[in-house]
């Protein structure tokens, strides 16, 4: 193909095809994707996503806010049912320092409940020892649902798509960027890598220090007309963050936050599950917490990656060869909420070639071996 395309864009999940639909139609575009997103091999599947301002502070306060706001305009232009403002509840020991963190900072949407408050309204056991939070803002979406949408709505633009495509390099030649795959060589003025997981085959060219977590989820089915109403969650007790969903489609969803077990290289990522121990951690939370879910039926169990930086922040920045070309990746395991506003992001920073947002940038690592 020796069409120049004015962006290309490698990598159509979850920050990807929002980039690739913010783009097309205001240029020639290109989306290059491994598989065909969106798919089972990544960060974004699982069916539920949460969005919320409440826990984040600094450089992330701003993009949080405006994420929420893209996220309903994108629900009220479409039939199809992507947000969801279920509210949010925050919960956990006021000593703990994550909580601390989480509750600590300026949230005018976050109030303070009472214990009674709490058990008349949602299907949740307090204690005496925790502290519990609303968030009305806060939510939840449906990833592959807004990916197939962001992919859509660029097509419509006159945006292209190579999908089972891999890319393998990319070089400078004069004003052209010469991206090398599988299936060949692609050209174009501007750049932008979304690779998810595959960042970590670029770790040593950019000094990143990137881990690759295999992250599990549980669902419980269960007919109890009470957990309806219960909004998403994020218990933080003991530096163990359990969150989880309201019911959809006659099912829990309950995760952990943590960082599962890694792997070396992203080829290796094969979805083998381990279920026993995340499922034995959150029956514990159950029999404690939501008592009436504690002997529901595991409907299911899936298994998604987190790609994460050492200081578990994102990775937004230029190449520093270049400022035509921008690394959008690791997105450290909180990156889903974020991507609606990652095409607003991506092109600010190709009009002024500056990137703001200092808790992103490469430099906050070893300086890049070129």
């Amino acid at each position: 193909m020796d069409t120049l395309f004015d962006l290309i864009i490698v990598g159509l999940g979850s920050h990807g095809s929002n980039c690739f639909s913010h783009f097309s139609g205001k240029m020639k575009v290109l989306g290059i994707e491994q598989y065909v997103s969106p798919h089972t091999k990544g960060s974004h599947n699982g069916e539920t996503r949460i969005v919320r301002e409440m826990g984040y502070s600094g450089e992330y306060v701003d993009i949080a806010r405006r994420s929420l706001e893209l996220w309903k305009q994108l629900q009220d232009s479409t039939s199809e049912q992507v947000y969801v403002n279920s509210g949010g509840i925050l919960f956990g020991h006021p000593t703990d320092s994550q909580f601390r963190d989480y509750t600590q900072f300026n949230n005018p949407n976050l109030q303070q409940l009472k214990h009674q408050e709490v058990e008349s309204r949602f299907p949740i056991k307090t204690s005496q020892e925790q502290q519990f939070y609303f968030d009305k803002s806060a939510g939840f979406v449906r990833p592959e649902l807004a990916i197939s949408i962001f992919i859509k709505q660029g097509i419509q633009k006159g945006g292209q798509i190579i999908n089972n495509c891999r890319y393998i390099n990319h070089i400078y030649k004069g004003d052209e960027i010469h991206v090398y795959t599988d299936l060949g060589v692609f050209k174009s003025k501007k750049l932008i890598l979304s690779l998810g997981m595959g960042i970590k085959r670029l770790q040593n060219t950019y000094s990143l220090d990137v881990g690759i977590y295999k992250q599990q989820v549980v669902f419980f089915k269960t007919d109890n007309k009470n957990f309806d109403k219960l909004p998403v969650f994020m218990s933080e007790n003991n530096s163990q963050e359990v969150y989880g969903f309201p019911k959809v489609n006659g099912e829990v969803k309950i995760g952990l936050h943590h960082f599962g077990p890694s792997l070396e290289h992203p080829d290796l990522y094969d979805q083998t599950k381990n279920e026993n121990g995340t499922v034995n951690q959150i029956r514990q939370f159950l029999v404690k917490y939501m008592p009436e879910l504690k002997d529901a039926v595991v409907s299911r169990v899936e298994t998604c990656v987190y790609t994460s930086t050492k200081d578990h922040n994102f990775t937004i920045d230029f190449d520093p060869r270049s400022k035509n070309t921008i690394i959008l990746s690791a997105c450290s395991g909180h990156g889903f909420k974020f991507c609606i506003v990652m095409g607003e992001i991506l092109e600010e920073m190709f009009n002024t070639g500056v990137q703001k947002y200092k808790s992103f940038q490469l430099n906050r690592f070893q300086k890049p071996k070129f």
